[in-house]
């Protein structure tokens, strides 16, 4: 009877280190994964390659090009920005060439503003992510304390329950 509640336990505490350990796994991957969106929209710009080598993150690319483009309209984006550059092309008599060296520049640090807000947020999500690690592996390190405990406990038992012989006299 005693054996069977030493096996009970232990199975527990096993499949409860495997519960953290999968847990973990899947920060670590969650983790991986932010860090690579980070890292490919820190230029601004999403390329296609990008798209292709992180297809994890494909919601996440769509959101920012969305969301960089919306910004580029916004007031506090380049919305009357790009407005008053035009205006003032028009009156300078600038050449076409000239107006679209300055729009693909307006562009690429409205890209480059866009991307530093959304590392802001990438940033805020990873400290989460690594709080919950935190938490977890608390409790895989109690789980494995746990599990030593009774294993120790069993074989203090099956010491205790084995006859001993002092010899043939």
């Amino acid at each position: 009877m005693g054996y069977a509640l030493f096996t009970a336990r232990k199975t527990y505490y096993c499949n409860m280190i495997n519960q953290i350990n999968l847990q973990l796994d899947q920060i670590c991957q969650q983790k991986q994964s932010l860090l690579n969106l980070s890292a490919n929209i820190a230029d601004g710009k999403v390329t296609v390659d990008e798209l292709v080598s992180d297809p994890m993150n494909f919601n996440n690319y769509m959101g920012f090009i969305e969301g960089s483009a919306a910004f580029n309209q916004s007031e506090e984006g380049a919305g009357n920005l790009v407005g008053t550059i035009g205006g003032f092309l028009t009156n300078k008599e600038y050449s076409e060439q000239d107006a679209a060296i300055l729009a693909q520049l307006l562009d690429e640090s409205l890209g480059t503003e866009y991307a530093k807000i959304q590392s802001k947020r990438l940033t805020a999500e990873e400290n989460k992510l690594e709080l919950q690690q935190k938490r977890l592996e608390t409790k895989l390190t109690a789980a494995q304390n746990q599990l030593q405990a009774v294993e120790q406990a069993e074989q203090k038992a099956i010491q205790n329950a084995t006859p001993k012989y002092a010899g043939i006299a």
